[in-house]
């Protein structure tokens, strides 16, 4: 069978489950899974086009495509802002319950019991009680955390309603998209480990982002997600494919858990206002911490991931992407405050 059919399939099929659990109930859960099932597939697909040959043969497939694409994208951005919430909700919880324990572990109280993930996520809140050193701070995020179980509740509601007819929507997509497919058994020019091509892109990218700064460097995490999407594809058959898929994962996350508090801030003022000063405060340092982590966790993996790319090249007459005037970790900037909110 054709292998892109295979992945195509076998990535699209769990997205519409996923979906049509959103439909019926937009729970935690289906609405992570469906986010990163739109970018999973996305990733397959702006790989397939890429190695389509020019012109008239790679037409219908690329047109296929790239309408696909264009549903994934309607879908993402019904289940992004959703997720993203249930996300900071859970960081929320988290701060909190260190400050309560940090408090006492001051006073010589005892600590609330810890909560799981699952706990956290469900029931809101309810680590946010841990004495009276806390209760300015409790009261801020109570207030905040309702502020934010509210608009989750509306952009959830939202998603609930569109799923299901997003779902059809995307079913004609992907009947078009497994056609073109068929109709093309073996693609040209696909040679390359996917180890190689996981590589390849991320060379692209750090080509085209030689500069991270907190303007960019969420950029830059959603590029190397599509690097490793790629990778993880045949990750449990390539060894090379597995430790690139879990070095870009490592920068995925750390980036990715600093943008989390970038925007936690950002709603914290939009909802408390000037007023949670200690809460705010917290946040934001949790912000800054996460920046310069975020930062050196992209100069590490960047410099180990383009030697790696670069070990793929013929010795003489490679063509190598200019690195930057850092190396190829980008410049540190002075704070993780000027990012844009979370995109689509």
């Amino acid at each position: 069978m054709n292998q892109d059919l295979e992945n195509v399939g076998r990535l699209a099929g769990k997205l519409r489950e996923n979906l049509t659990k959103c439909a019926e109930d937009p729970e935690v859960d289906p609405v992570h899974d469906t986010r990163t099932g739109t970018r999973r597939l996305q990733a397959t697909l702006e790989d397939l086009v890429r190695n389509l040959p020019a012109g008239e043969a790679g037409e219908p497939l690329r047109e296929a495509a790239t309408a696909t694409m264009k549903m994934l994208k309607r879908i993402r951005r019904e289940a992004g802002p959703v997720r993203d919430l249930d996300v900071h909700r859970k960081l929320l919880e988290k701060l909190v319950e260190r400050a309560a324990r940090r408090d006492a572990a001051k006073s010589g109280e005892e600590p609330a019991a810890a909560m799981g993930e699952a706990d956290v996520l469900e029931t809101p809140g309810a680590a946010l009680r841990a004495g009276p050193h806390t209760r300015g701070l409790e009261q801020e995020a109570d207030d905040l955390d309702a502020w934010l179980k509210h608009r989750r509740s509306d952009l959830a509601g939202g998603l609930k309603a569109e799923a299901g007819g997003l779902a059809a929507k995307l079913d004609k997509r992907l009947d078009e998209l497994k056609g073109s497919l068929r109709a093309r058994t073996a693609l040209r020019g696909r040679k390359k480990p996917p180890g190689v091509v996981a590589l390849d892109h991320f060379a692209r990218l750090a080509s085209e982002m030689q500069v991270l700064d907190a303007s960019n460097l969420h950029d830059f995490r959603k590029g190397a997600k599509k690097a490793r999407y790629v990778a993880e594809l045949a990750a449990r058959g390539d060894e090379q494919a597995r430790q690139v898929g879990e070095a870009l994962k490592k920068l995925q996350d750390e980036i990715g858990d600093w943008h989390d508090w970038l925007v936690l801030a950002e709603e914290a003022h939009a909802a408390l206002g000037e007023e949670a000063t200690q809460l705010v405060g917290l946040i934001e340092g949790e912000r800054e911490k996460h920046f310069a982590a975020a930062m050196m966790m992209a100069a590490k993996l960047r410099g180990r991931l383009m030697g790696e790319w670069l070990a793929t090249k013929p010795a003489a007459g490679a063509r190598r992407p200019a690195m930057g005037s850092d190396g190829g970790g980008g410049r540190v900037a002075a704070s993780g405050r000027g990012a844009a909110s979370r995109k689509a």
